[in-house]
């Protein structure tokens, strides 16, 4: 889901629904096709995401996180994700101070960050160091690591922004404060615009006059609907040695675990950004992302740490797209890049049907190339069956699913009278029931399908782009109505239909 919404693989795999792009009145047939292996399913009930995290993505739209699931039998769907759900928006510096005693000025603290920043802008690593406190050799080690993996990034823009000092009472001559600092950033050729990352910095004056030292180097706090969330902190570059693979339109960010791997699915990575990129680029409006950051990982306490800090796991997620909140100096709400965290244990990695990877690459990257079109709105998220339903879309368009099982779950749904005609809810899309969910995606893929069904894609384009751009439901009721030429009630009774002529057995 993205925002920070995060998913399996932010936007990767939904199931396609198979079938290929035609006029209205005409019937699919089933084209004989073996049924390809899938992942094995997994057998714990949750799917997507635990129920109370469910309600807190409906609630909050500072972030967004896609995930995907691409269908059949066992196969975990990924989700897309963007990281920013409702962390501290940036700001300007907001000194805090208590009403008597010492402060320490903001001033020289934003002095402090900007030393910090020429540092990794200088590839100085003793001025990167030059403030930290020396007794504490772990702060020290864990920075070091920090400025050795950011030098192997390539970025167009990076810096630290002071954002907020709150100064404690003081004890003794001692002056503690606690800072706020976004860390500014756009990776080259993969964010349209600069992202932040919150960090907090323990600051520390030892007395009057004596310099200020960093003692501690946390991600920015934020208490929220019973979790704790650091604003898309950590980052790959904050968790462990990286290995950077950089590709035309990819740079993977392997840590130990992973960097064997790095090379070759940094090839096949690059291979799937130019087939959605491509085939965006074949009458998509302007404005998508250039490229596309991918993080794998080999354990699924990180695969749910990075970007968040979440507490709790959202499902059997296989890939999570973060998408990152930017600066618009008009306070509107917008994203200026996303991270894909893919877990390399899932069956999406393991499958012997060499297909599986592109699929939740694409997936993944779908949810990735559009979240630059997309305007946050307070208490309005675009609608999961426009978000994943496009996704899967892209990821498998062409591909003729009848016959396959990649619509295992939908006809299942269907025959046991499940199907209520009705688009896919949020609740359904995120629903425990390992069959409702996955049906529930892949029902929203035959919708994205049956637009371009009867209008061609260049009409997928653009409702996907109306709708990024305002989610609010009488929008979406008019994007779909331009795109179709059908008010919703009209276009959902016909899909209805055409999901039943599909898959009623």
């Amino acid at each position: 889901m993205t925002q920070p919404t995060h998913d399996t693989g932010d936007a990767a795999d939904n199931a396609s629904s198979g079938i290929s792009a035609e006029p209205v009145d005409r019937a699919d047939t089933n084209d004989g096709a073996i049924p390809e292996a899938a992942p094995a399913r997994p057998r714990s009930v949750a799917r997507r995401l635990a129920a109370p995290l469910i309600a807190l993505l409906l609630a909050i739209t500072a972030l967004i996180v896609f995930g995907v699931t691409l269908s059949g039998p066992g196969s975990a769907k990924p989700r897309a994700t963007d990281g920013s759900i409702g962390g501290p928006r940036p700001g300007t510096a907001t000194p805090v101070a208590p009403a008597h005693g010492p402060t320490i000025a903001t001033a020289d603290i934003q002095t402090l960050a900007d030393r910090r920043s020429q540092a990794l802008i200088g590839r100085d690593e003793q001025a990167f160091t030059a403030d930290l406190d020396p007794d504490i050799p772990d702060l020290i080690t864990g920075q070091l690591r920090l400025f050795a993996n950011l030098g192997r990034v390539s970025f167009d823009q990076l810096g630290y922004r002071v954002e907020m000092v709150q100064t404690m009472p003081a004890t003794d001559e001692r002056i503690t404060a606690y800072v706020d600092v976004s860390f500014d950033h756009r990776i080259s050729a993969a964010d349209t615009a600069t992202v932040g990352e919150g960090y907090r910095w323990t600051v520390v004056r030892a007395g009057p006059g004596a310099p200020l030292l960093i003692s501690a180097v946390d991600g920015t706090p934020y208490d929220g609907a019973g979790y704790a969330y650091a604003r898309d902190y950590p980052a790959p570059w904050d968790h462990a040695d990286l290995t950077v693979v950089r590709r035309a339109h990819v740079v993977v960010l392997a840590d130990p675990a992973t960097s064997a791997g790095a090379d070759r699915l940094a090839d096949d990575a690059e291979e799937a950004a130019r087939a959605d990129i491509d085939t965006w680029a074949d009458g998509g409006p302007p404005g998508t992302a250039p490229g596309f950051v991918i993080v794998p990982v080999a354990d699924r306490d990180t695969f749910y740490r990075l970007y968040g800090g979440r507490t709790g796991e959202h499902g059997e997620e296989s890939g999570l797209t973060y998408a990152l909140r930017t600066i618009d100096p008009a306070g509107k709400g917008r994203f200026g890049g996303s991270r894909i965290v893919l877990d390399t244990t899932s069956g999406w990695f393991t499958s012997p049907n060499p297909r599986r990877l592109g699929e939740l690459l694409r997936h993944e990257m779908a949810h990735a190339l559009v979240t630059p079109l997309r305007n946050e709105v307070p208490n309005q998220d675009q609608p999961v069956w426009v978000v994943e339903g496009f996704a899967d879309w892209l990821a498998l368009r062409g591909r003729t699913l009848l016959g396959t099982d990649e619509l295992y779950e939908a006809r299942t749904y269907l025959a046991a009278n499940r199907f209520t005609g009705k688009l896919p809810t949020d609740n359904e899309l995120y629903q425990a029931d390992t069959v409702g969910n996955a049906a529930a995606y892949e029902l929203a893929h035959l919708a994205i399908r049956r637009i371009e069904e009867i209008s061609g894609p260049l009409a997928v384009y653009g409702f996907v782009t109306a709708v990024y751009a305002d989610p609010a439901p009488a929008a979406v009721d008019a994007a779909i109505s331009k795109a179709t030429g059908l008010p919703r009630a009209r276009f959902e009774a016909d899909w209805a239909a055409r999901v039943h002529a599909l898959l009623d057995v």
